[in-house]
């Protein structure tokens, strides 16, 4: 019975962590109608952006934390794993295999260099402290 409890509050917190990374990248794009046409197209390009975001967001962070529940393990290879399917699915948006892949690789790097560095967000910082 308690593995069911802890099992779903895990589940809505990848829920959460990917809801949220989605909500930032989106935030930035949300325009009103306005009555200046070059005020609309700048609109428009924001919001591309933003959705490109929210994607590269919702996919690193959903990847990463389904991994860590699933593997149960925080460890340098759920970071790789989420910054290749990040790299792959922005990749695969502009329609090439080739770029995917490189898209990934290069995710993947970063988040390898990111994390061998000790760089953290505020939030790892905090967590790392109590």
């Amino acid at each position: 019975m308690e593995n069911s409890n802890s099992r779903g509050s895990v589940d809505e917190e990848i829920v959460m962590k990917t809801g949220k990374a989605a909500g930032i990248g989106l935030a930035a794009g949300s325009w009103k109608y306005v009555k200046y046409p070059q005020l609309i197209r700048t609109g428009k390009v924001c919001g591309h952006y933003a959705a490109s975001f929210a994607v590269i967001g919702a996919t690193y962070v959903g990847v990463e934390q389904a991994l860590e529940k699933y593997r149960m393990k925080k460890d340098i290879f759920n970071g790789v794993a989420a910054g290749f399917a990040t790299g792959a699915v922005m990749g695969f948006r502009v329609g090439s295999p080739q770029t995917a892949f490189l898209s990934g690789s290069a995710i993947a790097l970063t988040s390898v260099l990111l994390d061998v560095t000790g760089m953290r967000t505020t939030d790892e910082e905090e967590k790392g402290h109590h």
